[in-house]
């Protein structure tokens, strides 16, 4: 895993100001403007015979239906997965929180079990988020490739993935929270209007890392997965440089 190329290579292409500039007006569309600029970098990662940085596809607004028909799988498997953890999450912890303040107020405790109950509720939560990391992460990556909802739930898929990944997958969420953080910072400094720039760096940075995980995941006997023709029927070869 090269961790630090997940950002750098966003800078190698010739035009990665004028790209940085475009999809960051994209991105200020609501809703759509994420998924847009995701659908983007999913071509230029995954569509292409020439990987080399220098040569990722610009960012086009004549492409835009194109764009958002890529990014909009990811996005609805993501929202989906989010949802049920959601719903998870509210099942046990709103009624843990609820049996916490009656225990607090029947023993007229100064504190001591609201904070362990609390402190409990947090590893929970902890415990819940890595989880969800190693579900929602082949999931997307599936649907990413596949251009695909339904085939993205392949239950096979999401144990080897996780099996084999886990420990890549906490790191480079790790990684994505640090690196992510500072660019929005970076961002915030311009007047706040530079974090939504800032936002196509860090799209840019894990889906770089969703393909890095891939390529490990075949190297350590993982099935590929077939790579929809979505993805490139609007590519052409890369001019040389």
């Amino acid at each position: 895993m090269n961790y630090p190329a997940s950002v750098t290579d966003f800078f190698k292409s010739p035009k990665w100001m004028t790209n940085l500039l475009m999809a960051g007006v994209c991105i200020f569309i609501p809703f759509i403007g994420a998924v847009v600029v995701k659908g983007w970098i999913l071509g230029g990662l995954w569509g292409r015979d020439d990987e080399r940085p220098e040569t990722f596809p610009d960012f086009d607004f004549g492409k835009f239906g194109k764009y958002l028909e890529r990014g909009l799988w990811p996005f609805l498997v993501q929202l989906v997965s989010g949802m049920a953890v959601g719903l998870v999450l509210a099942v046990v912890m709103v009624p843990f929180a609820l049996i916490t303040g009656m225990i607090t107020h029947a023993t007229n405790d100064n504190g001591c079990v609201g904070a362990i109950m609390g402190l409990f509720m947090f590893c929970f939560y902890i415990v819940v988020i890595a989880l969800m990391l190693f579900v929602i992460t082949p999931l997307t990556l599936r649907a990413s490739l596949m251009q695909d909802f339904g085939q993205a739930f392949n239950v096979p898929f999401l144990k080897k993935f996780a099996s084999l990944m886990w420990k890549e997958i906490l790191i480079a969420s790790l990684f994505e929270v640090v690196a992510g953080g500072l660019l929005m910072c970076v961002g915030a400094i311009a007047l706040c209007i530079g974090m939504y720039f800032a936002m196509v760096i860090v799209y840019f940075s894990w889906l770089h890392l969703h393909k890095q995980l891939y390529q490990l995941y075949l190297s350590r006997g993982g099935e590929p997965i077939p790579v929809s023709p979505k993805l490139r029927d609007d590519m052409v070869a890369a001019p040389a440089i």
